[in-house]
């Protein structure tokens, strides 16, 4: 079995404690034992070949509080990754602590929405984050609406720094002919219960996401028609990655006639023993194109990943019969993660704004 040898390097400040290595091999989980790093900063363990790992590095003060490690301004920082093709060395730098640092936000390196607002839903409110190209009209324009808005703008917001940079992408797209608007919406701690259509642990077995949907056809479609101008269907798009990917497929095919395209990014069809694979009996589109994609390090090894490409190949087949288009692409070296998303967005948006009518 390979052996993971680790080396960590923390920052000058680091607060007493024990360093300890956690990640999705162990759930996540806070406790150090087995996990500890040598006086030194090094540790050793053994993985089975092609596991694919995301790791942190989080401290157990003496008072038994653990802090993660974070980026240089103490906010959450992406995990470190690993991939076991026998023995292997990683180095793992932290870059700083999560602590509060008032007045030290994350500077971003992508464009924010040009406009934001908030309108009514059965959860409450519902932030909406507005982008368009400067010198073009809103109202003639096609409409891509995205699922957790909080991720594909600005880095600032998201969840550890990295975003899909949608308003960079939208005006490359914008620069070469191909002008669009963007509506990205937000989303909260109740993720898992308004993405994902089935009870499962995860929503605590109450899925919201037919009120979900119901709102984006009631409620956030109407209101950008009457506010920045109406788009047809056939030039409107709904778009997301994981859950967010699984509830644009439902949505989009639970609707027939919404939208016109489905970005159906790394889809997580897993929850409630895969039961959306048996909610597609039956489903259809004819009018709608659908873009599904997969990276090749998703999942927990490189065997998963490969079983999670097949899986996202089929439901592509599957689909085909049933909708104007099915389109599949693997994502060479991608993670689950924004980054991979940002670098397959802009081939989404080419396939879809080239396909329009």
């Amino acid at each position: 079995m390979p052996r993971l040898t680790v080396h960590l390097t923390v920052p000058p400040g680091t607060p007493s404690g024990q360093a300890f290595l956690t990640g999705d091999h162990r759930g996540w989980s806070s406790t150090p034992t087995g996990w500890t790093f040598t006086p030194a900063g090094t540790l050793h363990a053994d993985f089975p070949e092609g596991q694919l790992l995301n790791l942190k590095v989080r401290l157990q003060r003496p008072d038994g509080t653990v802090t993660e490690e974070g980026d240089p301004w103490g906010q959450r920082a992406p995990a470190h990754r690993a991939v076991l093709r026998g023995d292997t060395t990683l180095t793992l730098k932290v870059a700083g602590w999560q602590t509060a640092r008032l007045g030290r936000s994350r500077p971003s390196r992508c464009a924010p929405p040009r406009e934001e607002l908030t309108l009514p839903a059965p959860w409450g409110s519902q932030p909406v984050r507005l982008w368009w190209p400067d010198g073009h009209d809103r109202q003639t324009l096609p409409l891509l609406i995205l699922h957790d808005g909080q991720n594909v703008f600005d880095d600032g917001p998201t969840f550890a720094g990295e975003s899909w940079d949608a308003a960079g992408a939208a005006q490359a797209m914008t620069d070469a002919g191909l002008p669009l608007r963007v509506a990205a919406l937000p989303v909260n701690h109740e993720r898992s219960r308004r993405y994902v259509p089935f009870p499962f642990e995860m929503n605590a077995f109450s899925s919201g996401a037919d009120e979900y949907a119901d709102w984006l056809r009631q409620t956030l479609l109407p209101h950008l028609h009457a506010s920045y101008g109406h788009v047809p269907a056939a030039r409107t798009a709904l778009a997301g990655s994981s859950f967010g990917g699984l509830i644009t497929a439902y949505a989009g095919l639970r609707d027939p006639g919404t939208y016109g395209t489905l970005g159906v990014f790394s889809p997580a069809v897993w929850p409630a023993g895969h039961q959306f694979l048996r909610w597609l009996d039956g489903r259809a589109d004819p009018g709608a194109r659908v873009w599904i994609d997969m990276g090749d390090h998703e999942g927990s090894s490189l065997a998963q990943a490969q079983d999670l490409i097949t899986l996202a190949r089929a439901l592509t087949g599957r689909l085909r019969p049933h909708v104007r288009e099915a389109k599949f692409t693997t994502g060479e070296g991608h993670w689950h993660d924004e980054p991979a998303w940002r670098a397959r967005l802009p081939l989404f948006l080419n396939w879809w704004l080239t396909g329009l009518n």
